[in-house]
């Protein structure tokens, strides 16, 4: 693997990183043994797309109080409530020593998924640096200034899509 340099908002715990790029090699060279999973809510993931192959496990569930905190990156008031079921979920679906690559839309919430999976025992879990959509273009110039449009799982033509795959859908409990 290469070496990265992470943003302090991607960073983990447990200091495993991929790019999209190389978290798709990797599961294509073992899809028994190297597992996606997408923590971004379920309406992102099923109204946005998602990896074709990733379990969906929500991280956090949006939450919008103008008097209250943001969470990085994002506008103010705008912050989540952390799925309860999170952890007891990847238990389920994930043994604790199994290679996981985890994805949300930037890598702020994945690499907060890999802490949470660190703190209950998990050893490889890896973050996919700047996640499904990417870092947020700069250019004023651009139609997609300000927008999620670089660098992405989705934006680097990965494989993904809409479709329904009841068995890595989240259901609440």
């Amino acid at each position: 693997m290469a070496v990265h340099e992470v943003p302090e908002v991607n960073a983990t715990t447990l200091g495993l990183y991929l790019m999209p790029g190389e978290a798709f090699r990797m599961w294509e060279a073992d899809p028994d043994g190297v597992h996606i999973l997408d923590v971004r809510t379920f309406e992102e993931y099923v109204f946005g797309g998602h990896a074709e192959m990733a379990r969906n496990i929500p991280l956090v569930f949006p939450r919008f109080d103008p008097e209250g905190p943001s969470m990085p990156g994002r506008p103010p008031g705008c912050s989540g409530e952390p799925n309860p079921e999170f952890v007891a979920t990847a238990k389920e679906a994930f043994g604790v020593t199994d290679t996981i690559l985890v994805m949300c839309a930037t890598g702020g919430r994945g690499a907060m998924a890999v802490n949470a999976l660190a703190e209950a025992g998990f050893t490889s879990a890896y973050n996919i640096v700047n996640g499904f959509e990417g870092d947020r273009v700069d250019d004023p110039g651009s139609v997609y200034h300000g927008k999620h449009m670089r660098n992405g799982w989705k934006n680097l033509g990965l494989p993904w899509g809409y479709d329904f795959h009841p068995d890595l859908m989240w259901e609440a409990p």
